[in-house]
């Protein structure tokens, strides 16, 4: 285990490393957030003194130099356009993406996981078939057109639930479900097929022929036995849901992270952009590791230590 874990985190600052770096140099060419922040027809002497004291005039290297040395320290600098340290205004917007991520993942599993499982139990039944449709549809839709038609259903013509905001706790609904859509059609896709993969195998016919109803062979044995690639999707998904909240929280305007990058990239707030892509690389680097070690806990078979 403690070769395992030393390994990955070996690989996690390699991983961090290069997403810093990419970031850093790609925003670089996007252009000059000075010419953005100063007034029209501002003469080339303002401009200058501002990129100046913003340290825009530094060669590229040095700049990016300085920066790895203050993340060294957990500096994550202060906002180009704003004019507050980066933490702040990161931690003011983290807890909506929190709240919809998790709202949407519940949804997401406690949907798509119980489909998933009743397609494979009853792979002829005409539900089945209508859960199929509903996979297909959930994986072709694109996510910002799948929220408008939420607008104007449950919004506009139903007035049932706000179109945008999150000034109400019901105000989430709709995002949360315009979120979850693609991780709870893969989730039932990718359960399905693996009860599916278990439910063929000989022990699970040795067990119905001892007398077994399905129920109990999946409750008891295929359900724990298909839960490998289960996981594996999950941690993936969980990511899917924070990049896919930069398109639901622009739809919706949900004042949350993915708002937030939208925002800083088009107004090149280069601290704001980088810190945000740097949080995303953790939680996702976390949630492999998480993966990898829920793998041993749910087949013992897994071995962490031997690197299988």
């Amino acid at each position: 285990m403690s070769r395992f874990l030393a390994r990955r985190l070996m690989q996690a600052v390699i991983s961090v490393l290069g997403v810093t770096a990419l970031i850093f140099f790609l925003q670089r060419l996007a252009g000059d957030p000075v010419l953005l922040l100063v007034s029209e027809g501002a003469s080339q002497q303002a401009i200058d003194a501002l990129r100046a004291n913003l340290g825009f005039d530094r060669p590229v290297l040095v700049q990016f130099t300085d920066y790895m040395s203050d993340l060294a320290r957990f500096d994550f600098g202060r906002s180009v356009v704003q004019q507050v340290p980066v933490v702040d205004i990161i931690g003011s917007r983290l807890p909506y993406t929190i709240w919809l991520a998790g709202v949407a993942l519940l949804l997401a599993l406690g949907v798509g996981a119980p489909l998933g499982v009743f397609m494979a139990m009853r792979r002829d039944h005409p539900l089945s078939r209508l859960g199929m449709g509903f996979v297909l549809a959930g994986q072709s839709l694109p996510t910002f057109w799948s929220g408008v038609l939420l607008i104007l259903l449950f919004a506009v013509t139903l007035g049932w639930l706000p179109a945008s905001g999150a000034r109400e706790t019901q105000s989430v609904i709709l995002p949360a479900i315009c979120l979850s859509l693609l991780s709870m059609a893969t989730f039932a896709r990718v359960t399905r097929t693996a009860v599916l993969d278990e439910l063929s195998k000989p022990y699970i016919r040795a067990a119905r022929a001892k007398g077994l109803s399905m129920g109990q062979v999946v409750r008891r044995h295929a359900l724990r036995n298909s839960a490998i690639p289960v996981i594996s999707i999950a941690a993936l998904e969980i990511a899917n849901l924070l990049s896919g909240a930069v398109i639901v929280e622009t739809v919706f305007a949900w004042p949350g992270l993915g708002q937030l990058t939208i925002q800083s990239i088009a107004a090149r707030d280069f601290p704001i952009v980088q810190a945000i892509v740097l949080l995303g690389a953790f939680v996702s680097i976390f949630l492999n590791l998480a993966a990898d070690l829920l793998y041993s806990a749910v087949d013992p078979r897994i071995r962490l230590e031997g690197g299988k």
